[in-house]
């Protein structure tokens, strides 16, 4: 148990320093310590890896090169970390001390890394058959070694402790180096519990699980360097790193588990649940990298801030707005030049960003003016001395640096502002392709609208198929065919159930006739909205005010509106167009209105609108009698006024005339 949990360490501290060590060399580059925190990573991941392989391998020709390895890499461990330590605690250069600290670190583990090739029999430790050099005991030289390299970690901590002593007055720059404090005394302890004995030190998985833990924390040490980022920044980078850190281990545990039970299961020795996961994580990582993403920005405007960060090629991992890195390069100035404090002000004075205090009388203070207005002022030395040529310069570099950052918060701002308009109008664009979509679905798509024939007897049809039970399944065809009449009819007037009631059950028991109608009702509606589709729609019949109407989206063309639409079109048409309108609409008119209609078609209520169309179609006759007369077509002319005869109630004299004119050529010729 003790050996698996140790093996679970190493994977888990491999991975994370594989992640980290890659995140940060990708996305946190210019950090002073970003390439020695990479080194490091990948000597804690080769250093793991070759332990894990060392104790799951069964090839004894493996071990003792893997063996070399680890040895390699646990003995530079120190040095590097040191190294780390000492990019941190000096924002310049290095002091000579600092120096000498990491040429005797280096120079230590290269010794042993040469013992470790020339004699690989016996390695430094505490055992009786382990190195001993000079004659000395070899538990002597086990622990010489080790205090050696305790010694190298412990003058990293103290140049940090320096550091923080330095320059403790800076929030920003105070957590960063007890980070780093905290993150090598992890790193010290955890060390020194994996090379100890197992009696001194205890299990060997704790010290690794504790490395593990101090590689985190030296993530938020070096991703604070990162070009004067802010503290909120290089937290938010720190707990997303971590966060992606663990899904990875997660991840790659799980398909380690799912590769071993797919070989046990299938009796295969290939890796194919790696090799489908790696397809689908080529497939899926750019939306969930967005979708993350999206859950890191939080509000809609840190998600419009992330885009445009994104647009101008950053990460958004570490971006930050352009003016929060106007107080970590103040505080960087004031540290640099042991300042009395600095600011950043408008031209009309306000003061933007301050850090330490700069009194407005100071004889020895410096005012540099901002490219686009304002003014830079740097407080004078906590020495009292004066600023040289080379220290001028660069307080000018810095007034040039926070005058563009500030410019750059503005341009941002206005960027920003056209980024979300342009993704509201964006999303309007999607909202109307996803109706215009669905509309042409519905296009394509069987439809249940009806066309509607009401010129002669009533007929209906729906995609080409006529329609026979107009009740559905629950109600009388007859019943549900007047009633649909009606509503068709009255259109937006509607009817009241007892006008329907009179009409279709007018010698029914109230009782009996109420259940009648509602069964009808709900066999028509049924039979007008199949599908559940269709139900998403406004009720095909509705009710309102003690009133019950059809829905106009129902029926989508009728001869009806047919007719009226030609005989409106043709009066303003050109003479032949609108002949040929006129035809059109004749042809439409088979019959009397809703003629021979079950109940609807014998009542009194339909006859007004029937007569009205009626004597329209003679009008329409006799009109077109006109032009084919005009025209000189003298059988086409006598066959509208004859129709018109026959279809008229009263006689038409008009019409008689033009017949007899008909019948003489001569006359016919004349006219």
């Amino acid at each position: 148990m003790a050996e698996l949990f140790e093996i679970t360490a190493h994977g888990v501290t491999a991975i994370l320093a594989t992640w980290l060590g890659l995140l940060v060399l990708t996305r946190a580059s210019r950090a002073a310590g970003a390439p020695i925190f990479t080194a490091l990573c990948a000597l804690l991941a080769t250093w793991c890896v070759a332990i894990i392989v060392q104790r799951l391998t069964g090839d004894p020709s493996v071990v003792q090169p893997l063996n070399l390895v680890e040895d390699a890499s646990a003995f530079l461990l120190p040095p590097v970390t040191t190294h780390l330590a000492i990019s941190v605690a000096f924002e310049g250069r290095r002091s000579r001390i600092a120096t000498a600290a990491l040429v005797i670190g280096y120079s230590v583990a290269a010794l042993a890394i040469l013992q470790a090739v020339v004699d690989p029999a016996h390695e430094i430790g505490f055992s009786a058959d382990s190195f001993a050099p000079l004659g000395l005991p070899p538990a002597v030289a086990g622990w010489t070694f080790a205090a050696l390299r305790l010694g190298v970690w412990a003058s990293g901590i103290a140049f940090l402790v320096a550091g923080l002593r330095e320059f403790g007055t800076d929030d920003m720059r105070r957590r960063q180096l007890q980070f780093a404090i905290a993150t090598i005394a992890l790193g010290i302890l955890g060390g020194m519990l994996r090379i100890l004995p197992p009696d001194i030190g205890g299990p060997r998985w704790v010290g690794v699980s504790l490395v593990a833990v101090a590689t985190v924390m030296a993530t938020y040490a070096i991703v604070a360097q990162h070009l004067f980022v802010s503290a909120t920044v290089a937290s938010r980078a720190v707990r997303w790193s971590l966060f992606g850190g663990l899904a990875v281990v997660a991840y790659v545990a799980v398909l380690v588990v799912l590769d071993r039970a797919a070989a046990a299961a299938l009796s295969i020795d290939l890796p194919i649940v790696t090799a489908l996961a790696v397809v689908i994580t080529i497939a899926l990582f750019e939306p969930i990298s967005d979708r993350v993403q999206r859950i890191m920005a939080g509000s809609t405007n840190e998600i419009d801030q992330a885009r445009l960060v994104q647009a101008l090629g950053g990460d958004p991992l570490v971006a930050q707005r352009p003016e929060a890195a106007v107080r970590p390069a103040l505080a960087r100035l004031m540290r640099t030049f042991e300042l009395t404090g600095a600011l950043v002000a408008d031209a009309d004075g306000t003061v933007q960003k301050a850090v330490g205090d700069v009194a407005d009388d100071d004889p020895l203070a410096v005012e540099l003016p901002l490219p686009d207005g304002g003014v830079a002022r740097f407080g004078q030395k906590r020495s009292g001395a004066a600023f040289t040529v080379t220290e001028q310069e660069a307080l000018r570099l810095a007034a040039a640096f926070l005058g563009s950052s500030l410019r750059l918060a503005d341009r941002h701002a206005t960027q920003l502002a056209a980024l979300a308009e342009l993704s509201r109008e964006s999303r309007q664009v999607e909202t109307k392709g996803t109706a215009l979509s669905e509309a042409l679905a519905d296009v394509a798509a069987p439809t249940s609208r009806l066309h509607v024939h009401a010129l002669g007897s009533l007929r209906a049809e729906r995609n080409g198929e006529p329609i026979r039970r107009w009740g559905g399944e629950k109600a009388g065809s007859r019943q549900a065919e007047g009633l649909f009449a009606i509503l068709f009819d009255r259109g937006e007037r509607g009817a009241s159930k007892d006008e329907i009631l009179e009409l279709i059950w007018p010698d029914v028991d109230l009782d009996k006739a109420d259940v009648a109608f509602h069964r009808t009702m709900l066999g028509l509606r049924s039979m007008l909205q199949p599908g559940r589709r269709e139900r998403s729609r406004p009720a095909a019949i509705t009710f309102h005010n003690d009133r019950y109407r059809l829905d106009p989206t129902v029926v989508s063309w009728s001869d009806v509106a047919a007719y009226e639409q030609l005989i409106g079109d043709a009066g303003r048409a050109a003479s032949d167009e609108g002949t040929r309108m006129l035809e059109e609409a004749r042809a439409l008119y088979r019959g009397d209105y809703l003629d021979d209609c079950p109940y609807y078609g014998d009542s009194a209520d339909v006859e007004e609108r029937r007569g009205a169309l009626r004597s329209r179609q003679v009008d329409l006759l006799v009109e077109l009698g006109r032009r084919h007369a005009d025209r000189g077509d003298r059988p086409a002319a006598a066959a509208c006024y004859r129709e018109a005869q026959a279809l008229a109630d009263d006689e038409l004299p008009d019409v008689a005339d033009a017949l007899a004119r008909l019948s003489t050529p001569r006359a016919a010729e004349a006219g």
